[in-house]
């Protein structure tokens, strides 16, 4: 007889894996926009892509106590990272001449994956609520964290707009869904959350009113 305890660990870690790539590679573009907007080399493009796809990867496994972090054990994420370099890279000039705004929606994508992943694994490992939701917002922030910091540019989050709040969001509806409802509904769920509010952030320019700040 098959043991459906089993059965359910497979599916859900394979789950993770799927969030997880996808993750990267949206990562890995949005670095890949940056390093094209600062006029980087294919080496240096690469580079930056890698730092952010595995970015909040390495936070998460580091503070599990994952041991070696995922894309030690699995290098299959620096490929995409790469592969996602030179393929953006190609494209420059014929379709990305709005690279801010590829930028920001890529970047919105990543974070809504990762923020969802970084909750589920912490909340795999039996972490306490509210400290899930710190952790997936946490990995969700930490590649953009990183590219920005790489590449010269003001981090979003230290930026008056909402972006580290999309991600608490997102996380706090995937872990605060009943566990009994399947692991897709609750991590789509929870996605659409941070990817509706960042987007939307993004394009009516909302932020949070308090603090107040004079005009200039």
């Amino acid at each position: 007889m098959i043991d459906l305890a089993i059965v359910t660990d497979i599916d859900l870690q394979q789950a993770f894996n799927v969030l997880a790539l996808i993750g990267t590679a949206v990562f890995a573009i949005s670095g890949t926009l940056l390093g094209l907007r600062k006029r980087m080399d294919i080496v240096g493009i690469s580079f930056v892509a890698t730092v952010t796809g595995v970015g909040g990867g390495t936070l998460r496994d580091l503070l599990l106590g994952a041991t070696p972090v995922s894309w030690v054990a699995r290098p299959v994420e620096i490929a995409i990272c790469i592969v996602c370099a030179v393929v953006v890279s190609l494209f420059n000039t014929q379709m990305l001449g709005r690279r801010m705004q590829w930028l920001l929606y890529a970047d919105a994508a990543g974070l809504a994956l990762f923020c969802v992943l970084g909750a589920a694994k912490a909340e795999e490992a039996g972490a306490h609520a509210m400290v899930a939701i710190l952790f997936g917002a946490m990995s969700a922030s930490f590649g953009g964290l990183l590219r920005d910091i790489i590449c010269n540019e003001a981090p979003v989050i230290m930026r008056k707009e909402i972006y580290i709040t999309a991600a608490l969001a997102g996380a706090a509806v995937y872990i605060l869904l009943p566990a009994t409802i399947d692991f897709d509904i609750r991590a789509l769920a929870g996605l659409t959350v941070a990817l509706l509010l960042r987007v939307s952030a993004i394009h009516y320019g909302w932020n949070l009113p308090f603090p107040r700040y004079d005009e200039d």
